[in-house]
């Protein structure tokens, strides 16, 4: 399965234009969305990351996350 699954739907295309981003530069840039819980709640998270290379090629990703508060992420989807 995709980890997209348990992104909320309304960021769905603003997580996938910073796929599309890092992708394309090696780095997503600040990503603020909502991510399914185990407990099937929503929570904010502040992420961001690049894309190691081996070879010249993509070998993985490391992504730093930080959950928000709801009021944080709120604001964050205003500026959007």
């Amino acid at each position: 399965g995709s980890g997209y699954q348990f992104v909320h739907a309304a960021d769905m295309m603003h997580c996938a234009e910073k796929h599309v981003r890092m992708m394309k530069t090696g780095e997503s840039g600040l990503t603020v969305f909502r991510l399914l819980t185990k407990k099937g709640t929503w929570v904010w998270v502040q992420a961001n990351a690049r894309l190691v290379y081996k070879g010249g090629q993509p070998d993985f990703i490391i992504a730093r996350q930080r959950a928000l508060s709801n009021e944080e992420g709120e604001e964050h989807l205003r500026q959007r």
